[in-house]
């Protein structure tokens, strides 16, 4: 399996696999992970160039997708308290 790659002249990711995406959006079920994936990430990755070149993007992914997740909850849990 190729290392997963943020090519910054196209703004686009290479080597994540349909296989990987659906594992994630059953990891994180509450996220629009393709979404994330698609326009988030990469302009987060645009305007942070010092903090946007990564090792291990999959990590990189994957972290981001947890930390989503867990606000998404935390904010489910304050609104079930109102």
């Amino acid at each position: 399996m190729d290392k997963i790659i943020f090519n910054f002249d196209t703004l686009k990711w290479e080597n994540i696999t349909v296989e990987m995406v659906k594992t994630w959006e059953k990891a994180y079920p509450s996220l629009d992970v393709i979404d994330i994936l698609l326009n988030k990430m990469p302009v987060w990755l645009d305007a942070n160039p010092q903090k946007a070149h990564k090792k291990n993007f999959k990590r990189f992914i994957v972290g981001w997708l947890s930390r989503q997740q867990g606000r998404y909850d935390q904010f489910k849990t304050h609104r079930k308290e109102d």
